[in-house]
């Protein structure tokens, strides 16, 4: 019970920190504008580049990606003081709800209307909390198929696709060799098998959030009218 309500409350603080959503602030302080009303319509790093230039979209970028790292900081700093030996045992898990409620409060900000970006960031960064292989693995996919496509979407939809088959295959008993190769950290421990399934839920939960929101651009794809990176038109990616 106690378990469950530390993960409650680390729940409840990174969603109201994923909730500080970079691109709406900085378009708000900056450009006393709202990068909602420009470009996309959506407030996420490609967005800022497309309306107000590459440093603000860097500069977004590193905001959404360093807020994951921030929550679980902020988590790490206060549980691992309440009960070191539930915290050092769930540490994975800790990391899953710190990730899952960022990505969460950066598409539905309650300090925004709930009207966020498209979360790839922020589970660029969560992956990146959880294994930093994983997520070396997963930055040069993704930019592998900007390079080959042009297609920032494609690639975002892919990541998307991709990331639960990792958690798969990571963490399954069945690819063990593949889970030593790696040495990804499983520290789920007295219920591991229960608490990795969860883990895998919420992957899949990631990518069905993450796909939905793409959905208009799955369609221009399907379509081939999507655009690609260069071009003159307006494109629709995170």
């Amino acid at each position: 019970m106690k378990t469950i309500i530390l993960l409650l409350i680390s729940a409840v603080i990174s969603y109201l920190i994923g909730s500080l959503n970079s691109s709406i602030i900085m378009s708000r302080v900056l450009k006393k504008d709202d990068i909602r009303n420009s470009g996309s319509g959506n407030a996420g790093a490609t967005n800022m580049v497309r309306t107000y230039g590459k440093a603000y979209g860097i500069l977004a970028f590193v905001l959404d990606f360093a807020k994951v790292l921030l929550a679980f900081f902020i988590v790490y700093m206060i549980f691992s003081r309440v009960d070191a030996d539930i915290f050092t045992k769930y540490e994975y898990f800790f990391k899953v709800v710190t990730g899952f409620f960022c990505f969460i409060g950066h598409i539905y900000p309650c300090f925004f209307g709930f009207k966020g970006g498209k979360g790839v960031t922020v589970c660029a960064a969560m992956i990146c909390l959880l294994d930093w292989r994983m997520f070396v693995l997963g930055f040069i996919l993704f930019f592998a198929i900007v390079f080959i496509t042009k297609y920032i979407s494609f690639s975002s939809i892919l990541f998307a696709v991709v990331y639960p088959i990792c958690t798969f295959i990571l963490f399954d008993k069945e690819y063990s060799f593949l889970h030593h190769y790696i040495r990804a950290k499983n520290s789920f421990g007295e219920n591991e098998t229960t608490l990795r399934l969860i883990a895998l839920a919420i992957s899949i939960v990631f990518s069905v959030i993450v796909l939905v929101k793409h959905r208009e651009n799955i369609k221009r794809l399907i379509k081939g009218e999507e655009n690609k990176i260069g071009s003159h038109k307006k494109e629709k990616a995170e």
